[in-house]
């Protein structure tokens, strides 16, 4: 195997980030070649109401589901942050207001 993340690791590596309730958006997600193996570097939004012992435990969640499903990550990144939409390049659709001709 090389040390690339196949489509299905990523779909794994999405579904673990996004299995923890508190994560609002998966901003970015990349890996990282080493060796035969990868490396998993994730930025995810929380609400900014959490405290750190909820950050540390919803990130400890999401590093063990990623090495639970995914065995050629061989380490994981995970960094917490806030969404802010007005920032975000792509924001979603809902976003955008249409306005009409009445």
């Amino acid at each position: 195997m090389s040390g690339s993340a196949s489509t299905h690791d990523l779909d794994q590596i999405m579904d673990a980030i996004l299995g923890c309730s508190d994560v609002e958006k998966l901003i970015s997600l990349k890996t990282y070649p080493v060796d035969d193996a990868f490396v998993v570097a994730a930025k995810i939004a929380l609400p900014a109401e959490k405290t750190v012992r909820d950050v540390a435990d919803c990130i400890n969640d999401i590093d063990e589901r990623i090495r639970a499903t995914v065995p050629a990550a061989r380490a994981v990144y995970v960094q917490p942050d806030i969404y802010r939409p007005s920032l975000d390049p792509e924001p979603s659709t809902d976003v955008f207001v249409l306005k009409s001709e009445d």
